[in-house]
């Protein structure tokens, strides 16, 4: 398989339809590799971190993180929040204009969360507006007028948002970029094209150049971004799905930075100069299709979860891993390293037999991931483990970035390999995942205590009691429900050449290259 990888990197790399930038030293082009092609640039209906590199410098919201994760503002210059939490309104930045010279307005926000809301739309992250008054509603089709809903253009440069409960996190919301401002005059003229190069128009420090399907992704400098921006007069996302490939092209110049690096290349190149880590708020699990046998049965789960050594992560992969608990990473409120269930072949052994299975009746069961190294990797450990504790045959089923998002949506596979990263620094951004009204919640369970405990612990403003009732609501979902198996934690790795100064990649894993500078 390694002779494989390397011949097949050496034919991409020569091969005449293979075409990579200038070499990184001798440019002011910033090229940094994405590892599949993007599920689209609509940042209304974008949900996965293939995107995330690319929109968070094509656009910006009212209010973005600092490198602290502290909320600052970014389109809108200052804010205030009524005395009852539950109306924001924000100024908006004096002069932002879009990169086609058009000044920004508040109605483009509110163009933005209507379209986000709307049924039509089918965004995964629509439920995010949920605290909004009437946004809900509006979602289900039981409000039809959307002046019903609580955000409004109070004039071009005032934009007032009414909550129907005051929200603990909701200042960060605005942050993530579903909620950025769209202009309703381009997506009613081109319809679903609007995204393409010379269409597409944005408020942040660049604006889409290319778009080569399968290929790449150029980005070239907004002349009327409103901040300032480093000297990158070109970013290039090369999309190579290989690892090895990438780190070909990093090792030969043509890559300036290379994040999540492969399970090999982590272990081997830690001692380097150009050997990066950054924190990262994420939780990997193993994910369970509740709808599909035999995962309909919560002792089979739980089975599985006790049959699989998270302890080995660390030493299978390389990458700074950490064996997972709670489905809350650490350096957030609710996380709990007490939680989870353990490693325990017999225990899993007797759920087995309690769910009525035996030796006599082995199972073959396919669990869906995308093709990528690492990820292929976690699977035949899984594999591995479940053959030899609980006699399961477990077939590995890898695709292609777009495909494994198409499977999982359809939720025919019975296990899948997952992972949650935070979008804004809370509980609330994990648990909520797992709602029943959640667009992101893939394992088709719904439990209205679990609802309600996530829902009520948003609304307090009591940290311990926000923390007690994520306590409850983590309990029921890893472990009496077992709905997900939190397998890692794991900080970002990477390589990141000298030449390139200035460079942001937060827990969030939102890369800012506005800052950048080459040497």
């Amino acid at each position: 398989m390694k002779l494989f990888k390397v011949v097949f990197a050496f034919l991409l790399l020569s091969a005449p339809g293979w075409s990579a930038p200038p070499v990184a030293s001798t440019s002011k082009t910033f090229t940094f590799r994405i590892p599949g092609e993007p599920e689209t640039l609509d940042w209304n209906r974008a949900h996965t971190p293939v995107e995330t590199h690319l929109l968070m410098n094509l656009m910006e919201g009212l209010v973005s993180f600092d490198p602290a994760l502290k909320i600052v503002p970014a389109l809108a210059e200052s804010w205030k929040v009524s005395p009852d939490a539950k109306t924001y309104t924000f100024v908006l930045r004096k002069g932002v204009k879009w990169s086609d010279g058009v000044p920004l307005k508040a109605q483009d926000f509110v163009t933005s969360w209507k379209r986000l809301l709307s049924p039509l739309t089918a965004a995964s992250y629509a439920y995010f507006l949920f605290d909004v008054e009437g946004a809900e509603a509006f979602h289900q089709g039981k409000i039809k007028d959307f002046a019903q809903v609580g955000v409004k253009a109070l004039n071009d440069s005032t934009l007032q948002v009414k909550l129907s409960r005051s929200v603990a996190h909701w200042l960060a919301i605005p942050t993530f970029w579903v909620t950025f401002p769209i202009r309703e005059d381009l997506v009613q003229k081109f319809g679903n094209y609007w995204t393409l190069p010379g269409r597409m128009v944005t408020v942040g420090p660049y604006v889409l150049s290319e778009q080569d399907l399968e290929s790449k992704v150029v980005l070239r400098p907004n002349p009327h971004y409103w901040g300032k921006r480093g000297n990158v007069d070109q970013v290039v996302a090369l999309i190579v799905k290989d690892d090895t490939t990438a780190m070909n092209l990093y090792e030969s110049g043509k890559i300036d930075f290379l994040a999540d690096l492969a399970t090999l290349d982590a272990k081997r190149l830690r001692s380097r100069a150009d050997y990066k880590v950054f924190p990262y708020l994420k939780t990997a699990y193993l994910g369970f299709q509740t709808q599909v046998y035999p995962f309909t049965n919560p002792k089979i789960r739980r089975a599985v979860a006790h049959a699989i050594d998270r302890s080995k992560f660390a030493e299978i992969l390389g990458g700074g891993q950490v064996a997972a608990s709670s489905f809350v990473p650490p350096g957030i409120l609710a996380h709990d390293a007490k939680l989870g269930i353990p490693y325990d072949p017999i225990r899993a052994r007797i759920e087995w037999r309690a769910a009525g299975l035996t030796d006599s009746k082995p199972l073959k069961i396919e669990i869906l991931l995308p093709n990528w190294e690492k990820a292929v990797t976690v699977a035949q450990f899984i594999q591995a483990e479940l053959k030899k504790n609980l006699g399961i045959s477990v077939d590995i089923q890898p695709f292609d970035h777009k495909t494994f998002r198409a499977q999982l949506d359809l939720g025919t596979f019975a296990m899948f390999e997952g992972s949650w990263a935070a979008d804004y620094p809370d509980p609330d951004n994990f648990l909520s995942v797992f709602l029943s009204s959640s667009g992101n919640n893939r394992s088709a369970w719904k439990n209205s205590k679990y609802d309600e405990w996530v829902l009520a612990a948003r609304n307090s403003r009591d940290l311990s009691v926000r923390k007690s009732l994520y306590a409850q609501a983590q309990d029921l979902l890893v472990q009496k429900d077992a709905i997900v198996v939190p397998l890692y934690y794991e900080p970002i790795v990477g390589l990141l050449r000298p030449r390139a100064k200035g460079l942001q990649l937060n827990p969030l894993n939102y890369l800012y290259l506005k800052d950048v500078r080459l040497d």
